[in-house]
């Protein structure tokens, strides 16, 4: 679901500096994530750092050879390495010590990832990680300040436990917080920074016996390029999906479920812990379910079998008053599109809602591509015109914060 024309990140070359942490073997998810993202990675990592993670686990997260003295046995004697620092278009020094933020901030330049520092000029991002004293210490506290007056990016810890089992500002940021402040290296605008996201995608399986079920069409494809979207401009995702031949999407939380009883189990619940700022109910539950499927498997007979269906759950509708949220519903339809969305939204109680057609070429299921009309509670109409559905996405979330009440 990744293109990499829409992915900031996509073609980036990215330096990885690791250094002396307990938190290092995050560094591993970050990897994954930038990769997932089409960015290249390129480790440097100090000898304190060599103690908590090894080399070759990271070598095989970036597919390249990972930087560890300044010395090494080649002709060029260590110029080779600074001379590929300055063809990377940002540094990310992860997890940042105490120590690597002072000699940054002191021009001091003794080992592998300090030289790296003090010769390069890209952007650059510190995501601190150490003891809760050591963040505190005045020298520490003078570093950030110096390192943030000079342009660079230095992030705040979070606040918790830590690897000494004492509590306070301390932890590695959390992911979905670096990898904003790595596009922001790049000047992404990030709109929905801060905010939180909950989307709702693919079919559900409602049972007819232990190996058949009812189902629909639906790829998932709409609702996982609205929560790709999303996550490229700041938010905080919560992505629930029935089951989809989709790969995982990177840097979200995922939920996976078959039924509609699970689906709209999975949003109330999501609801009842977590504020959320934007819904969009981009699934295509079943309306009906079987009203006592069977135990065993039916056996196949010469006569007609006959099942009796129920009116399945409508999520929209009863997770709607516990919301305080924009909400953005969904209407597939073959007919009478326009009046039937609009039916629905009122009907729902939806903030907006998109139109999108089930009997026209390159739209709605089992299609790459979209083609989509954007209603407003407030009587507006906006069309995105066939295209991807990822730049679809992309367009409905546009238009989401531009009209939002």
């Amino acid at each position: 679901m990744n293109h990499d024309n829409l992915n900031p990140l996509a073609g980036k070359k990215i330096l990885l500096c690791v250094t002396g942490s307990v938190a290092a073997y995050k560094s591993c998810d970050v990897i994954r994530t930038l990769r997932k993202d089409g960015a290249t990675v390129q480790v440097a990592m100090t000898s304190a750092a060599e103690k908590f993670i090894g080399v070759a686990t990271l070598a095989a997260l970036t597919g390249n050879d990972v930087i560890t003295t300044m010395f090494p046995k080649s002709p060029k004697a260590g110029l080779e390495h600074i001379e590929l620092s300055m063809t990377m278009d940002a540094l990310v020094v992860l997890p940042a010590t105490a120590n690597i933020l002072g000699k940054a901030a002191n021009g001091v330049a003794d080992d592998l990832v300090s030289s790296l520092l003090a010769v390069c000029e890209q952007p650059t991002l510190f995501a601190p990680a150490m003891n809760y004293k050591m963040w505190e210490n005045p020298a520490t506290m003078q570093a950030v300040a110096t390192l943030r007056q000079r342009g660079k990016l230095v992030l705040d810890p979070e606040s918790g436990y830590l690897a000494s089992l004492h509590e306070g500002a301390g932890r590695l940021p959390k992911l979905t917080v670096i990898m904003n402040a790595i596009r922001e290296l790049f000047e992404v605008p990030l709109p929905l920074k801060g905010k939180r996201v909950l989307v709702m995608a693919g079919p559900t399986r409602e049972p007819i016996d232990p190996v058949r079920y009812i189902s629909n069409r639906s790829s998932g494809k709409m609702g996982f390029a609205l929560a790709e979207s999303a996550r490229d401009m700041g938010a905080d995702v919560y992505l629930v999906t029935g089951p989809v031949g989709l790969p995982d999407p990177a840097e979200m939380t995922l939920q996976k479920v078959k039924t509609v009883s699970e689906m709209l189990q999975a949003v109330q619940q999501e609801l009842a812990n977590n504020e959320y700022d934007f819904i969009f109910m981009a699934a295509a539950p079943a309306d009906y379910t079987v009203t006592e499927p069977s135990t065993q498997k039916i056996k196949r007979q010469s006569s007609n079998l006959q099942l009796t269906l129920s009116a399945a759950p409508d999520i929209l509708k009863t997770m709607r008053p516990k919301a305080n949220a924009t909400v953005i519903a969904f209407a597939l339809e073959t007919e009478n599109g326009e009046s039937e969305a609009q039916r629905k939204m009122t009907d729902k109680g939806a903030d907006f809602i998109v139109l999108n057609y089930a009997n026209k070429p390159g739209e709605g299921f089992d299609s790459s591509t979209n083609q989509v009309t954007v209603f407003t509670k407030n009587g507006d109409k906006f069309h995105i015109s066939k295209d991807r559905k990822d730049r679809v996405g992309k367009k409905i979330i546009e238009i989401v914060l531009s009209n939002r009440p």
